[in-house]
C-alpha cells in the first residue's frame, strides 16, 4: 500500500510541478505568451467552452470516482491485488484532474493571458486537496481500515 501510496504522490507532485515549469517557461521568456491568440476569437472561445465543461465534468468524477458500483467492487473483492487496484484507479481519478490543469495552464499563456483558463486551472488545483493520497484515505477506500461503510 505504502508504494502504491507513494506512485499516487508522485503523479500529483509532479503534475504540479508540470504546470509550475509551463508558468516559469513562459514567465521567464523563452516561450512568449499569445503566441495561439491571432487564431481568432471564434477559436478561443470554443475551446474556452470545452474546458469549462471538462472541468465541470472532471471534478464530480474526481471527487465519487470511488463510489462508483464497478470501482467500489474491483476494490472490495480481491485483497491480494487491491493495491494494484488502487494504482490504476487512483492514476485515473489523478489525470482527469491533473491533464486539465496543465492544459488550462498552458492555453492561459498560449491565448494571452486568458483568465479564465487560469481560474479553470486554480479550481482544478484547489480539487486536488480532496483526493490528496493519504495513508488512511488509500486504507478507507479499499476498506482496510476496518470501519463502518455505507
Amino acid at each position: 500500500m505504502d508504494k502504491t501510496r507513494q506512485i499516487l504522490l508522485t503523479e500529483l507532485v509532479g503534475s504540479c510541478l508540470l504546470a509550475l515549469l509551463v508558468v516559469a517557461v513562459f514567465e521567464t521568456g523563452l516561450i512568449l505568451p499569445g503566441g495561439w491568440a491571432d487564431l481568432g476569437n471564434e477559436t478561443v472561445v470554443t475551446l474556452q467552452f470545452l474546458m469549462q465543461m471538462l472541468t465541470l465534468a472532471a471534478i464530480p468524477l474526481a471527487l465519487f470516482l470511488f463510489k462508483i458500483g464497478y470501482v467500489r467492487a474491483i476494490l472490495h473483492t480481491d485483497e491480494s491485488h487491491v493495491s494494484s487496484h488502487l494504482l490504476f484507479w487512483g492514476s485515473v481519478r489523478m489525470m482527469v484532474l491533473c491533464v486539465p490543469m496543465v492544459l488550462n495552464i498552458f492555453f492561459y499563456y498560449a491565448f494571452g493571458d486568458s483568465v479564465s483558463f487560469f481560474y479553470l486551472a486554480v479550481i482544478l488545483a484547489l480539487s486536488l486537496f480532496f483526493v490528496y493520497p493519504s495513508k488512511k484515505r488509500c486504507e478507507h477506500e479499499c476498506h482496510l481500515d476496518n470501519s463502518d461503510h455505507d
